[in-house]
């Protein structure tokens, strides 16, 4: 029994949704980027270069297990979700959202017990003193609040956008906030170890508490209606969940991954050092994410339609303007990098110029990257994904391990621009080979 039809979604133009979207996205991201950013600042000044580094150390470590163990719920419930509302069914809408938050429940246990495990069994595993392990222990607990993916979904399949960009600038405005605080009372280190927690609980946190708001507004009750009969959903769901988890996975071992390595192969000093760079390079990082956003769900009905032509044309405008992005980005950060860690961070920091490049360089073909990942998983389908997240994982552990221990922290950034090559490659080959845009 499907009840009463759901209220439509709106239906705009594409370059309206785009636009609006994206300056939903891009207001709130941007902004919590900046905030973020003088957190890190204010971190980077307020404790010794060791501690710094522990404190990234945590983070980082705690962010790739909790990568690795986390389902990527959102992309069925847009897809399944989405549809359900346009059918008016209810029924099955709660049923996905149920089985969404379900997964997410499931991979925040997993991921917290495999924290403290490695805590308390191996606490000398990511380079951090045995007596760190309470600090650790903390952050291993946080990992329970996060990777909700499921409200990301939600927010998607209601269009409000403009909830997401609220969420992460009020969450980095309350992670500067304390930092601040903790810098003016000297705090232990202790203290920091809440922080980090914070940061990585709180923005997931707040989305599932306002996104379970939003369905009880809207009459929705997640609930598991006839989920063993509904071989079709559930078979679709696993589906995403294991192939978006298998990218995942990948791509957190390439974004939390090569700070715990510089942690381990080199110093955790370097590792503090080699994060603030890694910051800076993350604001362009934001944008693809935004872009990625955005744009996905336009490229699905793209395919699903099979309007190949717009689909093209849409391409070409895509890696002309990463192209373009990545030239400019690279030149700044060569002729500005030194000076903008210095001042920002301290003179200790310049150490990092050249991963700097690198890594700005990298997050500047990651638009490129990120254009040929969507169209494969659009136009060929999620399977296509994971193999080329695969083969571009293996460059990324490859390069990392051969030129860190020769040629420092620059190894890492050489291991992030191996990776998306890798990948640009990769899905470019896929599309051409797969028969992507045949009429």
């Amino acid at each position: 029994m499907t009840g009463a039809p759901a209220p439509p979604l709106p239906q705009r133009g594409l370059r309206h949704r785009l636009l609006r979207n994206t300056a939903f996205l891009g207001g709130g991201t941007a902004l919590a980027a900046f905030l973020s950013m003088l957190a890190v600042v204010v971190n980077s000044r307020a404790l010794s270069i060791t501690q710094f580094g522990q404190f990234v150390l945590l983070q980082s470590s705690a962010l790739l297990i909790a990568g690795i163990c986390t389902f990527s719920t959102q992309q069925p419930v847009i897809k399944l979700g989405v549809a359900a509302l346009a059918e008016g069914d209810r029924t099955r809408f709660e049923r996905i959202i149920f089985m969404g938050f379900a997964a997410d429940c499931l991979s925040a246990v997993i991921a917290a017990s495999s924290a403290l495990a490695i805590v308390l069994l191996v606490p000398g595993l990511i380079g951090l003193d045995a007596e760190l392990q309470k600090a650790a222990v903390i952050v291993s607990c946080s990992l329970l609040f996060q990777g909700y993916r499921t409200s990301e979904g939600i927010f998607r399949a209601f269009d409000r956008f403009d909830l997401l960009g609220i969420i992460q600038p009020l969450a980095s405005s309350l992670q500067l906030g304390i930092a601040v605080i903790l810098w003016l009372t000297n705090a232990p280190f202790i203290a920091y170890a809440w922080l980090a927690a914070m940061i990585i609980a709180l923005p997931s946190a707040a989305q599932l508490m306002i996104a379970a708001t939003l369905l009880v507004r809207r009459g929705f009750r997640p609930r598991p209606h006839g989920i063993s009969k509904a071989r079709t959903d559930r078979r679709e769901f696993i589906a995403y969940c294991w192939t978006t988890s298998a990218t995942g996975t990948f791509d957190t071992i390439r974004t939390n991954g090569d700070s715990t390595a510089v942690g381990v192969l080199i110093s955790v000093e370097a590792a503090g050092i080699y994060n603030v760079a890694k910051q800076l390079a993350g604001i362009l990082r934001k944008v693809t994410t935004i872009y990625a956003s955005v744009v996905f769900p336009e490229l699905a009905k793209m395919a699903a339609t099979r309007n190949v032509a717009q689909a093209k044309r849409l391409l070409n405008k895509a890696v002309l303007t990463g192209l373009g992005v990545t030239v400019t980005a690279g030149a700044g950060a060569a002729l500005l990098g030194p000076l903008a860690l210095s001042l920002m961070f301290g003179p200790r920091f310049t150490e990092a110029k050249y991963a700097l490049i690198l890594l700005v360089v990298a997050a500047g073909l990651q638009l490129v990257s990120a254009t040929y990942s969507m169209y494969a998983q659009a136009f060929i389908g999620p399977v296509a994904l994971v193999k080329a997240y695969l083969v571009s994982t293996v460059a990324f552990c490859v390069v990392i391990a051969l030129a860190l221990p020769t040629i420092g922290m620059m190894g890492a950034g050489w291991a992030q621009l191996a990776f998306v090559i890798a990948l640009t490659i990769s899905c470019r080959f896929a599309l051409q080979t797969g028969g992507a845009f045949k009429e």
